[in-house]
């Protein structure tokens, strides 16, 4: 339900449920709503492939965790976990595992490498299950650790979860409160892992990564230009805040 719910609210489903409301009026003969409903259609469309909302709501999730820094683990002896969250994969069988990830998915597990290479003795746990593949997404993302350099003692998987929610549940499950947790997930995607993961009881070590907004995009004339890329940002937005709010209802 909340997928279909997040799915009908995403930036191009509202333009083309606003622009058939306008058809339908057209159809009645009320020509003055049809005109005004396809007015709305088509600001809501400038609105969304323009860049000046769409990094607006983005930047807001991203700004809400900084980057991970080493002075953010506890000397307390517990060993260090980094724990990759899952985020799309294919099993096409003529590729390398690491060619067999999402761009995003493999942009964590660049993230998680560098982190388990930076603190000696840390394992990664990679995530996922495999949805309508033949493996699972956490043995896919293991793999393509190993192909980058990981040895397989230092990687553990949990091959059953579904989503955020599920991915803290079974992290709970295993592993327990038993090490220092870092989570790795896109930064636009840490506010809502950070909430899931705290209400399974955990208290995870934030380590956002895949980063959207960066310092040093200078804006110009072609901010103002509609693209993809600004629809795509800002459906990535709204599913995360709609995702928010189906947690906090669900409460």
């Amino acid at each position: 339900m909340q997928t279909l719910l997040s799915n009908i609210i995403l930036p191009m489903p509202v333009f083309w449920i606003i622009l058939g409301v306008a058809f339908i009026f057209y159809w009645r003969r009320k020509k003055k709503a049809s005109r005004y409903m396809a007015f709305i259609a088509l600001l809501w469309l400038l609105l969304v492939s323009t860049s000046f909302i769409p990094n607006l709501l983005v930047k807001n999730l991203e700004g809400r965790y900084e980057v991970f820094s080493e002075n953010a683990l506890n000397n307390t002896g517990k060993p260090v976990y980094i724990l990759v969250l899952g985020c799309g994969h294919t099993n096409d069988l003529r590729l390398p595992a690491n060619n067999q990830l999402s761009v995003a998915a493999l942009g964590r597990l660049a993230e998680g490498i560098r982190l388990q290479r930076r603190i000696p003795g840390s394992m990664i746990i990679t995530s996922g299950s495999r949805g309508k593949e033949e493996k699972p997404q956490a043995t896919v993302l293991a793999e393509a650790a190993i192909l980058l350099g990981v040895e397989p003692q230092h990687i553990m998987q949990q091959t059953l979860p579904e989503n955020t929610w599920q991915e803290a549940t079974e992290y709970k499950r295993i592993f327990g409160d038993s090490a220092q947790l870092i989570l790795v997930t896109n930064a636009v995607h840490m506010p809502r892992a950070m909430y899931s993961f705290r209400h399974a009881g955990l208290d995870p070590i934030p380590a956002p990564t895949n980063h959207f907004i960066k310092k040093g995009s200078k804006r110009n004339f072609r901010s103002w230009i509609p693209a993809a890329c600004n629809i795509s940002k800002m459906g990535k937005a709204i599913h995360e805040y709609a995702g928010m709010l189906w947690y906090k209802l669900g409460e």
